[in-house]
């Protein structure tokens, strides 16, 4: 069995999701696994920078454009789909990714981005690609561009919730799998959270776990100090993961002894400790990072001032009652101090957790696994150059854009 796993670097989510892919099905399924970067292996620099720094770029110093753009374009009508300004970054992969299937010949092909889905979908309007394609949503709204990536062979969905809004921009009622979204696995150790605290130095108090510092995010410290002067004289402490703001972690350190007992991590892989540890967790509501806190069952505190899909995934789960927010220290203490004080309101969002909470990634390997070998005969015997390649499925994308 192999499987071709295409990822886009885009913030680490769908890396770190192809990731945890790659070692599912190699350790349960003994899957021959290949996990591919679209756009770093087969479209331009320009193309890749734009996905990775100019995404953290964008969405660091230009937030309120990025969220223009991101809601003009997710309302573009699905019939656009072969015109939409994705495309043209999309088309130029076809010709490598090609090629690429061709020499691996996998079985299936997963995809963790919805550019990887938009190539594989142009391809197939011009070549048999014979492997099943099963491509994740990893935010719980539907980003733009999804409408162009209709001919996979399944979309893996979070729940039930988004049926309609896939049926809408093209895809069919098969192709839909409410499955969650596929992220890394990160089972609580089998220990209740007095011996995790104690294990870590911690005493047996109400924990507030604070994780900043993936991607574009900058501003960990001043959500550790908003979150430090709200607990100061109660019975709490504080875990901060500063994950790779290096800053952040050394003006934690310099500023020692604060008015809480504080835990302070830089990056680390021991996240599941730190989440069984908690009681509560202030984030931002990153589709993959939500996910896990879901696995762990934390009721959340979400910041409000983030990326257009993260503000999405945040409506969301402050409807489903699995998450609060907050947008200034006032609404954070607000908030904070309600989990702290509240217990009955903490049981609560841990019952809608429990309704919500969903990790695709047993389900998604099962399938990918269960696919049967593809057959090659239908692809030409020679690999066709990338210009060739480019030029064919553009003049089959026009007929396909034909009413």
């Amino acid at each position: 069995m192999k499987i071709l796993i295409l990822t886009v670097t885009a913030g680490n989510g769908h890396n770190a999701c192809a990731q945890a892919m790659k070692n599912k099905l190699e350790a349960d399924y003994g899957a021959t696994v290949e996990v591919v970067d679209l756009l770093k292996s087969f479209s331009t620099r320009t193309n890749a920078w734009i996905a990775d720094k100019g995404y953290n770029l964008a969405v660091g110093k230009l937030l309120p454009v990025y969220n223009l753009f991101f809601n003009h374009y997710k309302k573009l009508k699905p019939q656009k789909r072969y015109s939409n300004s994705c495309q043209s970054t999309c088309l130029s992969t076809v010709g490598g990714l090609l090629a690429k299937i061709m020499e691996f010949r996998p079985d299936a092909i997963y995809c963790t981005h919805y550019d990887c889905a938009v190539a594989l979908t142009d391809l197939r309007l011009a070549y048999k690609i014979p492997a099943k394609i099963v491509v994740a949503n990893l935010d719980y709204v539907y980003s733009p561009f999804w409408e162009s990536a209709i001919g996979v062979d399944y979309f893996v969905i979070p729940n039930e919730d988004f049926i309609g809004e896939g049926l809408e921009k093209g895809f069919l009622a098969q192709q839909l799998l409410p499955y969650g979204l596929p992220v890394k696995q990160n089972p609580a150790p089998g220990k209740n959270k007095q011996e995790l605290r104690r294990e870590l130095g911690l005493a047996d108090k109400f924990t507030v776990l604070i994780m900043f510092g993936g991607g574009h995010w900058k501003g960990a410290y001043k959500i550790f100090r908003m979150a430090e002067r709200t607990l100061r004289g109660r019975n709490a402490q504080i875990i901060m993961i500063n994950g790779k703001d290096e800053s952040s972690y050394r003006k934690i350190e310099r500023k020692k002894p604060y008015g809480v007992p504080v835990l302070n991590v830089g990056y680390t892989y021991d996240i599941p400790v730190y989440l069984a540890a908690a009681d509560v967790v202030i984030n931002k509501s990153g589709g993959t990072g939500v996910t896990e806190m879901l696995d762990a069952s934390l009721p959340m505190l979400l910041y409000e001032k983030t990326p257009a899909q993260e503000r999405y995934n945040l409506v969301y789960l402050k409807e489903k009652g699995v998450a609060l927010s907050f947008k200034n220290e006032k609404t954070l203490r607000e908030n904070l101090l309600k989990l702290l004080e509240d217990e009955e309101l903490r049981g609560s969002m841990k019952a809608c957790i429990a309704e919500l909470a969903r990790n695709a990634t047993d389900k998604t390997a099962a399938l990918l696994a269960s696919f049967p070998a593809a057959d090659y005969s239908g692809l030409p015997a020679e690999v066709p150059d990338r210009k060739t390649v480019k030029k064919t499925v553009k003049r089959a994308m026009k007929r396909a854009s034909r009413p």
